[in-house]
């Protein structure tokens, strides 16, 4: 029949298997709390080598912009604002986009549906701020690198999947 609905009955949960699976997490957490070391990351004299697909902090490139709004008008959290100024080689003023890291949730819709490409993931996401305020980049602020020292300081290290221990740190490559 069209339109029916067909609800799915999820099996019921014996005392034996609650008590089951709890005593599994208990022994999953204090196998890590006898070794816990596996997980401890001494930042910043090591940091975790990212994909460089890693979608984190966004760069504007400014001479790309077009003005188009498409950021702004994709963005979910309402973190991507434009503004109006002057850009050297233009008559008139144009929008280009102004981010709140406040509000940012680095979904990378706005790199996605830029059309040419002035905006671009860094594959960054250890970056403090001291106050609120200064997550509100301008134009200015919106077109420079962020700091990490961790990298040139550092140790890059990566986390991988050992069957037998778990997560495991593990030395990464420089690339």
């Amino acid at each position: 029949m069209p339109g029916k609905v067909v609800e799915k009955k999820t099996p019921k949960q014996t005392l034996l298997t609650a008590i089951t699976g709890n005593v599994g997490a208990i022994l999953v957490g204090l196998k890590y709390f006898v070794n816990p070391n596996r997980f401890t990351l001494k930042y910043p004299y090591e940091f975790i080598e990212l994909d460089e697909t890693y979608r984190g902090f966004i760069i504007l490139e400014l001479k790309k912009c077009i003005g188009c709004m498409s950021c702004a008008r994709i963005c979910p959290a309402a973190a991507m604002k434009m503004v109006k100024i002057q850009v050297e080689g233009k008559k008139r003023p144009m929008p280009v986009p102004v981010i709140n890291y406040n509000r940012c949730i680095f979904c990378g819709y706005c790199v996605d549906v830029c059309p040419t490409e002035a905006l671009a993931h860094l594959p960054v996401h250890d970056v403090v701020y001291t106050n609120m305020e200064d997550m509100v980049l301008d134009v200015d602020g919106f077109q420079k690198l962020v700091d990490t020292p961790a990298k040139d300081e550092g140790v890059p290290v990566k986390y991988v999947f050992d069957p037998e221990r778990g997560l495991v740190k593990v030395p990464a490559t420089r690339g």
